[in-house]
């Protein structure tokens, strides 16, 4: 039986076919990805957008329609908001449209005024990314601030606040903040603060997700002033799934008369901690690493906490748990040199090393009852040590 090779005719209409194909395809994938690309941002005056109806060129606005798909698009500016300037760098207020903020520059090193460089209030359905926010002056009020508003992504960003001071009559002036808002996420992003303030501060909100971010304690306050190193992340009056996982946190703001907290929890519920890096780097390691005050419910486990001269406290006994049950353990404690030679919910099945201790780790009237030999985690603190086999894998979250 002979084959004969079809007609060139034929030859080009699949030819054609897969050219109209890929076409398709490939209009298809950039509608669906974000239409920017980082570049070196040009210098803008400072943006407000109160309203839907204020999303134009005008007002610092580059691109887009303002749907799900194409979002409003504010990209490529580079603000510095001056002396006597109003109090924003970028405000969004009182919006249901989607919009984005990428790849601008907002700082505020030498304001007269209390100042912050991105404020969304009131504001649905946003995105903040790929952006540097410096705020250096006393008076700062806040690099990233977002206020009374919902679904919002806070994601990629370098933060960074100065010496932020008791003076300042802001309400409060944390580099990154989330106040009375539900449905964020803060990822990715590294975030600097260097005296006073909170690093991230979360309050009076739910369903926060706070994943993935570098937290750097950094800065001393002046000998004699009355404001405080500056705080890691931070969750007050909030309840309701405040997710904090797979940060690292670096404290170095080592200060006899008021030493710093890499995670607090307070007056809160529904707080899940989990997957954490909390180490001291200060020449003389003080401070505290995860600190409970006041808070029910709260779920601790999987972090790894290394060198904190206060590894851990909780004012709550028994209101809260500080490991996910067995097997999937507890915490590395960096400061607990223990054994392995049992397994088993009561450590009772020996000899047969688990990678927990046998024995509870206890701290102010609380105990991690299955503690990790080894740092959890695919990248653990590299000063951190211990003996015997590690718990395997991430499990699933407990609720």
């Amino acid at each position: 039986m002979t084959i004969s090779n079809p007609h060139p005719l034929v030859w080009k209409r699949r030819v054609l076919t897969l050219l109209l194909t890929f076409v398709m395809l490939a209009s298809i994938l950039f509608l669906l990805s974000p239409h920017v690309k980082a570049s070196t941002p040009v210098a803008h005056t400072q943006i407000l957008i109160n309203g839907d109806s204020k999303f134009t060129a005008a007002n610092g606005v580059t691109g887009g329609t303002g749907t799900v798909s194409d979002p409003y698009l504010i990209a490529g500016w580079n603000i510095n908001v001056c002396w006597q300037c109003p109090y924003y760098g970028i405000e969004v207020a009182n919006t249901t449209a989607y919009f984005r903020i990428f790849n601008v520059t907002v700082s505020s090193q030498i304001t007269g005024q209390p100042a912050t460089d991105i404020l969304l209030k009131n504001a649905t359905n946003g995105r903040i990314d790929n952006s540097v926010v410096q705020d250096g002056s006393i008076f700062c009020c806040g690099g990233i601030i977002v206020e009374s508003s919902t679904n919002i992504v806070v994601n990629a960003n370098n933060a960074e606040a100065g010496s932020c001071n008791n003076f300042s009559s802001c309400s409060t002036y944390d580099t990154v903040g989330v106040y009375g808002s539900t449905n964020i996420t803060i990822s990715g992003n590294t975030i600097r603060a260097d005296a006073s303030g909170n690093v991230l501060g979360v309050k009076g909100s739910s369903n926060v997700n706070v994943m993935n971010n570098t937290i750097l304690m950094s800065g001393l306050a002046p000998i004699g002033a009355p404001w405080a190193p500056s705080n890691g992340i931070v969750v007050s009056s909030s309840t309701g799934n405040i997710r904090i996982s797979q940060n690292s946190l670096r404290d170095a703001a080592c200060s006899g008369n008021s030493p710093a907290k890499s995670i607090i929890v307070g007056g809160s519920g529904s707080v899940q901690i989990f997957g954490n890096n909390v180490t001291n780097i200060a020449s003389t390691p003080c401070g505290s690493g995860i600190v409970l005050q006041s808070t029910t419910g709260t779920l601790v486990y999987h972090n790894n906490l290394v060198n904190n001269s206060v590894q851990a406290s909780d004012d709550n006994p028994g209101k809260n748990q500080w490991d996910n049950g067995y097997p999937s353990g507890g915490n590395f404690w960096s400061d607990y040199q223990t054994v392995d030679n049992c397994s088993g919910s009561s450590q009772n099945v020996c000899p047969s090393p688990d990678g927990i201790s046998d024995t509870p780790y206890t701290f102010s009237s609380s105990q991690d009852n299955y503690p990790l030999m080894t740092p959890f985690g695919p990248d653990p603190p590299a000063s951190a040590s211990g003996g015997g086999g590690g718990a395997a894998g991430h499990p699933p979250l407990r609720t």
